[in-house]
């Protein structure tokens, strides 16, 4: 496993279901054993029989995230956004997510896709929360397709949880970030949009966005990595360490 080869190119997330009861708390422990999770990803929304999902705020999920507090597992990623047939969106409704961070205050709970479609209920809960984070996946696209919609949905999560709180992502491998990267970085805001939401999408909020609040939650010394990965396996074999050169000193 590539994570297990290069530990120190990959963070390894795990994950839960609370509908699997106690033999769920059992794998979360086995997968922190071996991967020293810092993270889980979670689908409230997934089928199972004749359940069409679970919300955070269930009495069950709540025996997972005092499992987190007691590994050390900080970040809990919800699914949160739009979904595919036959599953149902309904079951990707953000509001389970207030009592949660209520509850665990100090679990961060980044909602992956700030909701999408609804922006407006992740917004409320997000600037009420001091540990609610958003993550742009499925969001980030819109730069290219329908700026005036990427903006709006920018420029309302700035407005309301600033730039400390929100988290680039790709959604790879649905979208290659070989190009959505310069898409969101090269995002200019109208004049109007600026007046509307009173934000800037400069190169701190980007430096910020794109990684650094990324690096903070999962404890990241972005100098320090990049100072041991300019010289790996990888980077000599590859010819990225003046990549990462670059980047040290932009």
């Amino acid at each position: 496993m590539l994570a297990e080869e290069y530990p120190e190119r990959f963070i390894v997330n795990g994950t839960f279901d609370p509908r699997d009861g106690e033999e769920g708390l059992e794998y979360l422990e086995e997968l922190d054993d071996r991967f020293d999770l810092q993270g889980v990803k979670v689908y409230t929304a997934e089928w199972r029989g004749e359940s069409k999902g679970w919300r955070l705020d269930d009495p069950e999920s709540f025996e997972f995230l005092e499992k987190c507090e007691d590994l050390g597992i900080e970040n809990v990623h919800p699914h949160k956004g739009p979904t595919i047939r036959p599953l149902n969106m309904d079951a990707f409704d953000v509001t389970d997510v207030d009592d949660a961070a209520s509850s665990f205050p100090e679990l961060n709970f980044v909602v992956e896709h700030v909701g999408l479609p609804r922006l407006d209920d992740f917004c409320w809960i997000g600037t009420q929360e001091p540990n609610v984070y958003g993550g742009l996946a499925v969001a980030a696209p819109f730069a290219r397709t329908r700026p005036r919609k990427f903006g709006e949905i920018l420029g309302e999560l700035l407005y309301w949880l600033g730039e400390d709180k929100l988290l680039f992502g790709s959604d790879y491998a649905i979208w290659e970030p070989d190009w959505l990267v310069p898409e969101v970085m090269n995002f200019e805001f109208t004049a109007d949009e600026r007046a509307e939401y009173g934000v800037e999408w400069d190169v701190e909020a980007k430096r910020k966005v794109m990684g650094e609040n990324a690096a903070e939650l999962y404890d990241i010394d972005i100098d320090e990595r990049m100072g041991t990965l300019a010289d790996d396996e990888i980077s000599r074999e590859f010819g990225l360490g003046s990549q990462y050169e670059a980047v040290a000193d932009d």
